[in-house]
């Protein structure tokens, strides 16, 4: 019985080794990298490269356009800001009947007057960034069916 167990294990051993060896000479080579490089030339991986950065560059550039957004806090409220340099400002603040004319850095705040006469805002509405886009895309649009009408 133990002859006729080593005989029968040892056969499918051989016949597994066996199948092995065939399997091993129909496998082709694998390259690393062969699927990627056939689908993605360098031009497109350039080119893909670019329009992220295009887009990261026009998300900046809206952000900074679209900033001016009005805050309100129990009596508190920003009138109007001029931007003198990369981290200095001019800030009118109204706080009840009085206008504080504030010169902000990064290290301080400074109280530079109180206004005599307050500052009147051309207009007080808060519009929202959705109405911001629509105004700007249209403007653009318009422009530049102008310059098509030009020329011809």
């Amino acid at each position: 019985m133990k002859k006729l167990l080593i005989l029968t294990s040892s056969w499918f051993i051989c016949l597994t080794f066996a199948n092995a060896a065939s399997v091993v000479e129909k496998v082709e080579s694998v390259e690393v990298g062969k699927h990627v490089a056939a689908n993605m030339d360098a031009m497109s991986m350039i080119l893909s490269l670019l329009m992220v950065l295009a887009v990261i560059v026009v998300s900046a550039v809206i952000l900074k356009r679209f900033q001016g957004v009005q805050h309100n806090l129990k009596g508190l409220k920003i009138v109007t800001s001029l931007h003198l340099g990369a981290k200095e400002k001019l800030v009118v603040v109204q706080s009840g009947d009085k206008q504080l004319l504030l010169g902000v850095t990064a290290q301080q705040i400074t109280l530079l007057e109180t206004l005599d006469e307050p500052i009147v805002t051309g207009q007080e509405k808060s519009i929202d960034f959705a109405q911001s886009i629509a105004k700007f895309l249209k403007q653009k649009t318009v422009k530049s069916y102008e310059q098509q009408n030009d020329k011809q």
